[in-house]
């Protein structure tokens, strides 16, 4: 288990150069570096395409601000505001809309050769989780939540993500939010040959976060 603090995200340029993303977990060895999994926080102010990412599986949810619309295929999508995250693979031509000022979304993207997962956004209420890795984080206009988890309890702040494994309860609170994501690693590619289980990575340190990743 690891609590990573909000000092611990970094800002990274979007892919296609229109704007930029709060990058708060990734399994990078080192800043700027290649990853399998990341989450993000990007403001959405004006209409903007969104950048291609090629073999990755994209997950969406609306974080503040009056609601966000993807344009996909000529139809228009609402992305969540609560509950399971709106999935989209990242080759696919998607352009985002926000209906009003201060919209902020969250991302979870996937290698889709070495992840499988889900996200949830849930507002208020209590939330149960279990994979063999869990990301849970605080947005900076939520309140401290409370998590407890097999290897240990701990308070998220604000700004801040738990990386964990297994069983995961976050207590939920008037006013509180909870971007929650359940990853499983595909067992073809998600260990080096020779190998039993894939060690997790993240906050662009080389520290493997005590967690051991089982790929069967």
């Amino acid at each position: 288990m690891r609590l990573l603090p909000p000092a611990a995200s970094r800002r990274v340029p979007w892919k296609n150069g229109l704007g930029s993303t709060l990058e708060v977990a990734t399994d990078a060895a080192a800043p700027g570096g290649d990853w399998t999994w990341r989450l993000s926080i990007a403001d959405v102010p004006s209409r903007a395409a969104f950048s291609a990412f090629p073999g990755i599986d994209r997950f969406i949810a609306c974080l503040t601000g009056p609601g966000l619309t993807l344009e996909r295929a000529g139809a228009r999508a609402p992305v969540p505001r609560e509950g399971d995250a709106l999935a989209f693979p990242g080759e696919e031509a998607v352009t985002g809309e926000p209906l009003g000022p201060g919209v902020r979304d969250a991302n979870l993207m996937l290698r889709r050769d070495r992840w499988r997962g889900r996200m949830t956004l849930a507002r208020g209420r209590d939330l149960t989780l279990d994979a063999p890795l869990v990301l849970v984080h605080a947005p900076e206009d939520s309140p401290a939540l409370r998590a407890d988890a097999a290897e240990g309890a701990c308070e998220i702040p604000p700004g801040g993500t738990l990386v964990a494994s297994g069983r995961v309860t976050v207590a939920g609170a008037p006013g509180s939010a909870a971007v929650a994501c359940e990853l499983t690693a595909q067992p073809s590619r998600a260990s080096a040959p020779g190998s039993t289980a894939a060690m997790v990575e993240c906050g662009g340190s080389q520290a493997d976060c005590g967690l051991e990743i089982p790929t069967s």
